[in-house]
Order: C-alpha cells, then sequence, then structure tokens
C-alpha cells in the first residue's frame, strides 16, 4: 500500500513541475490510503480527477500574478479554494472545470483578490498543524478520515464521516487560535 501512495507521491509532483509557476497547488493524496473511506479505486479516480483539471485551469493561460488555487478532489468532487484577482477568472475556471467528465460537483470557494503570499501561506500550513493535532487529540474524530485545508486562515474539512464526526470536528477546529472560519465540505454517510 505505501508503495502505491508513494508512486502517486513522486508522480504527482513530477507531472507538477513548472506548472504555472507553482501557483497551483493539488493535496488530492493528503489521506494515507490504508484508513482512507474511498476504495482504491476511487482514490486513483481523484487524484486523475485533480490532474485533469490542472491541466484545464492551465488551458486558461491566466497570469500567474492574478491566480492561486489549491484543488482538492474527493470522491469525484472537486473543491477549489485560492484567490482570483476577478470575478470572470472565477467564474471562467468553473466552468472549464465543468467540462471534465468525470466530475461529480464542484465546491467553487475562490475568493476574489490578490493571491496571498509566502508569510500568509506559512501561517495557513500551521494552522493546519494544529488542526490536525486537535483532531489528532480527540477521542471522538478520526482524524485520518478528514482532511483538512488552510487557505488565508480558512479552514476546510474534507471527508465522508458521520454527522456527529463532522460536527465534532467542526467544533474543535472552530477553537484553534488563528481560525477565521471553518468551512465544512463533508460528504455525510
Amino acid at each position: 500500500m505505501q508503495k502505491i501512495f508513494l508512486s502517486i507521491f513522486l508522480g504527482t509532483l513530477l507531472l507538477l513541475q513548472g506548472c504555472a509557476g507553482g501557483l497551483i497547488v493539488m493535496a488530492g493524496t493528503a489521506v494515507a490510503v490504508s484508513s482512507d473511506e474511498r476504495s482504491i479505486s476511487e482514490q486513483l479516480s481523484d487524484d486523475s480527477l485533480s490532474m485533469d483539471a490542472l491541466y484545464k485551469i492551465n488551458e486558461l493561460n491566466i497570469n500567474k500574478e492574478d491566480i492561486r488555487i489549491n484543488l482538492i478532489s474527493n470522491s469525484g468532487y472537486l473543491l477549489i479554494i485560492g484567490q482570483v484577482t476577478s470575478q470572470q477568472w472565477s467564474e471562467k475556471i468553473e466552468k472549464q472545470l465543468n467540462t471534465l467528465p468525470n466530475v461529480k460537483g464542484i465546491y467553487n470557494q475562490l475568493r476574489i483578490g490578490q493571491p496571498i503570499g509566502f508569510a500568509q501561506q506559512s501561517i495557513d500550513s500551521w494552522i493546519t498543524t494544529k488542526v490536525k493535532g486537535k483532531l489528532t487529540a480527540n477521542d471522538n474524530v478520526n482524524p485520518l478520515k478528514i482532511k483538512v485545508a488552510t487557505e488565508n486562515s480558512e479552514v476546510f474539512l474534507i471527508g465522508k464521516v458521520t454527522k456527529e464526526m463532522a460536527d465534532q470536528a467542526t467544533g474543535i477546529t472552530r477553537q484553534v487560535n488563528g481560525v477565521k472560519r471553518v468551512n465544512r465540505v463533508f460528504q455525510l454517510k
């Protein structure tokens, strides 16, 4: 299992080299294969969807100063977070991604504004680490079932979980210092 995960991860890194100046990030493989609710074929399909989405966005030839995007796929659904400098770009990106044949739905959470810089990205990484730590410390939450992504101090919780676990994870995340908003992108079981 670990060899499959490592192969996917390394393959993804190689494919991402040189894409949009490194401003598009993909986090489709954030949860270990063995603990994921999705089947291996569904996980591979999600990874493929993220790569296809990356290519579709690159086809738009958006100026790298106008975009910062993080793509997260889960069970055929695509979450898009980050910043674009205009509503028109946000709409074009969503329209472009809706042409993907395997996408079940798109959650466009792009914010209109200048892309965040390295300092905010570092803060976001620290917030994600704190949220994951708090989720891990709670007996009512399985942190391996929830993906955590932070963008400009907004935390996105993603996964297939029970309503009780979703509520617990949301409550815990809201208490983490630095979190401005919690966005739930759960598929409830």
